[in-house]
């Protein structure tokens, strides 16, 4: 499920974000740009995937309730029926050089070329998309927490924790915690290996801004969803 993060404070602070695991590891956020868009990618622009129209199932984000109790948020079947592009890759630190040097994105820390940019505000990363979008006239944006489940595939990582007690779920959540792999160090774009997909570094030990709110949800009994509401002063982050 995707993680909170304060979009509004992140930009002051940085967006290192801290797992608090047994061994403490910092993650930071990069993101990928997916761009909704028939027709041919200009040959300028990053190199892209394209996945067909089909369905897939999503696990929602936030905190969901369910008589009284927090729950795990549902699973949902989706479709898209139309084509969906995204980078292969994250965007790289050289890249986002490219948005410094024209003015348009706030100056970063130094690093390789080729390692993804990190450290970056969910702001930051509208700054780029709106960028990119006129360097190419395309039109590129964060995905949606949806669409970065269907591009993570198999190395999406369901951290449902049951519909136990509330003690139950702490146990459980330190026991994810603590069997987790700490891999502190970044490596370059491609390090991670790719997807059934073909989609870079999604199982890395960078987080992924999305486009997507905080949400707040009820279900009934049966588990169907009875409301729901969205706060984006704080926005979604995916990944390992």
């Amino acid at each position: 499920m995707g993680r909170l993060a304060t979009a509004a404070l992140s930009i002051l602070k940085g967006t290192i974000m801290k797992l608090s695991t047994v061994a403490v590891l910092l993650l930071v956020v990069s993101f990928t740009i997916p761009v909704h868009r028939p027709g041919p990618i200009n040959s300028a622009g990053p190199e892209m995937v394209t996945l067909a129209p089909g369905a897939w199932s999503y696990r929602a984000s936030g905190t969901w309730h369910r008589d009284g109790r927090q729950v795990d948020p549902p699973r949902l079947a989706l479709e898209d029926d139309a084509p969906f592009s995204i980078m292969r890759h994250q965007v790289s630190r050289g890249e986002y050089a490219a948005c410094v040097a024209d003015g348009a994105c706030l100056p970063s820390e130094g690093g390789p070329a080729d390692e993804p940019r990190t450290q970056v505000s969910w702001h930051d990363a509208q700054a780029y998309a709106s960028w990119l979008s006129k360097e190419t006239g395309q039109t590129w944006r964060l995905p949606t927490d949806a669409e970065w489940q269907r591009a993570a595939a198999e190395r999406f990582t369901d951290d449902a924790l049951g519909d136990g007690d509330l003690s139950d779920r702490w146990l459980a959540r330190y026991a994810q915690e603590a069997e987790a792999e700490v891999h502190p160090v970044l490596r370059l774009l491609g390090g991670w290996g790719t997807n059934s997909l073909g989609i870079a570094d999604l199982a890395g030990n960078v987080w992924e801004w999305t486009n997507s709110c905080a949400v707040t949800g009820t279900l009934d009994s049966s588990g169907r969803v009875l409301a729901q509401s969205d706060y984006c002063g704080a926005r979604i982050v995916e990944g390992r």
